[in-house]
């Protein structure tokens, strides 16, 4: 494995990052931004900002690995507390101090103390105006589960492979029992986490010298693949019913049955960005185009152009033809590209401060109307640098002085490695 800091995944978190706050923006709160005017007619694409969440998900578990010594003993398991939460903490407090300001009066202080205390989410009292913060409540979990592993030394590749067989029992014998979608939400976000996980954990992949354009056609696939997610006609065709939680909000069953088809494709990202090999990585490739192309077809087939046409099937369609075209030419890009591929590293190493304030900013800008397209232009634009700005702020400003101040004030003994 190579260093510790890859900057590979630096550029994927930065993409992650700009598909969340685009899909806020554009696909599901313009009118929250400006009740004028609005960019929701980028050709009518969706972004897949859930998608990109997931995809947070398995790279946390692969950083938090990576990066964590084996935890034997109450000081490292201490030490290993404190870091993740001056990580997380100090950033999210600021974001929900600002939450809060901008809505002050809506809430009660039951909801303000749940977002505060990272327990909205099973509580049902997630506030709208920064309704991301539902997966830090994941993390948290997840951060504490990892402890347990860690500490007794249980194999992250047994766990993967269990919690798989888990949930497809739990499917296959409950998927039309009232489960709490909470709890399969959690299961199935520790799938993708844990497979982060398992990947820094193995020492011993071969290396993988996977082309640049295959590594370009692995994140246009992120820009595709929700579209097509066959899940829904899969059941339909199957005669399978499935529990329907309509009665629960959709902050408690947030990831579903699913989003396991987006699985696949996190993992190969993540094998490809780390250089890891694995000789089943060809198969999954086959995998997720294979499905993906077949329907394609059979919508085509079935439902006709001019059903793609209104359905907006157009532009995921477009980017699924480059993608594929992209890992079957398998070249390198030129120098020039990749420079500019690079350059979203910049953007991942703000990615959470991008990430916790990108919905209250949308929600502060929403107090005023454009009114015209010019001024509708110059608003976006703003909202652009202020989000960098306030973003950058919290990572290399405020977050590095939280550090400072922690380590001047702490004994040696408890001193942060």
């Amino acid at each position: 494995m190579e260093s510790k800091h890859n900057r590979n995944l630096d550029i994927l978190r930065g993409i992650a990052a700009l598909t969340v706050v685009c899909y806020h923006l554009i696909s599901i709160h313009p009118l929250d931004f400006d009740k004028q005017y609005t960019l929701g007619n980028l050709l009518n694409y969706n972004f897949p900002g859930h998608m990109a969440v997931l995809v947070f998900f398995i790279l946390s578990g692969y950083v938090i690995s990576i990066n964590t010594k084996r935890l034997t003993d109450k000081r490292s398991i201490l030490s290993y507390i404190r870091k993740r939460l001056i990580r997380i903490v100090p950033i999210y407090m600021l974001a929900m101090l600002f939450t809060v300001a901008i809505t002050w009066g809506k809430y009660d202080w039951q909801v303000i103390l749940s977002n505060f205390f990272f327990i909205s989410v099973p509580f049902d009292n997630v506030m709208i105006e920064n309704g991301p913060a539902w997966s830090l409540n994941y993390e948290l979990i997840y951060y504490f589960v990892f402890i347990f592993f860690s500490y007794f030394g249980i194999s992250l590749v047994k766990t993967v492979i269990t919690l798989a067989i888990a949930l497809a029992a739990l499917f296959v014998f409950f998927h039309n029992a009232e489960i709490n979608p909470l709890l399969i939400s959690y299961l199935i976000g520790f799938l993708f986490w844990a497979t982060g996980a398992m990947i820094a954990d193995i020492k011993t992949w071969p290396r993988w010298n996977i082309t640049s354009s295959r590594i370009i056609a692995l994140f246009l696939l992120i820009y595709c693949l929700q579209q097509f997610n066959p899940y829904g006609p899969v059941l339909k065709m199957l005669h399978i019913p499935v529990f329907d939680y309509v009665a629960y909000s959709w902050y408690q069953k947030s990831i579903s049955w699913a989003d396991l088809y987006y699985y696949p494709l996190t993992f190969l990202l993540i094998l490809a960005l780390t250089r890891s090999y694995s000789k089943n990585y060809i198969y999954l490739a086959a995998f997720i185009y294979g499905t993906v192309l077949l329907r394609l077809a059979m919508l085509i087939k079935i439902y006709g152009i001019p059903f793609m046409i209104r359905e907006h099937y157009l532009v995921p369609s477009a980017i699924l033809m480059v993608s594929l075209a992209l890992w079957l030419l398998n070249f390198e890009v030129n120098n020039w590209l990749k420079e500019r591929l690079k350059s979203a590293s910049v953007l991942g190493s703000i990615s959470y401060g991008v990430y916790m304030v990108h919905m209250p900013i949308i929600y502060f800008f929403g107090r005023g109307g454009a009114t015209s397209w010019l001024v509708f232009a110059l608003k976006v634009a703003g909202y652009g640098a202020v989000l960098i700005v306030v973003a950058y702020l919290l990572e290399e400003k405020f977050q590095i002085y939280v550090k400072r101040k922690l380590r001047r004030n702490e004994s040696p003994k408890g001193a942060i490695n």
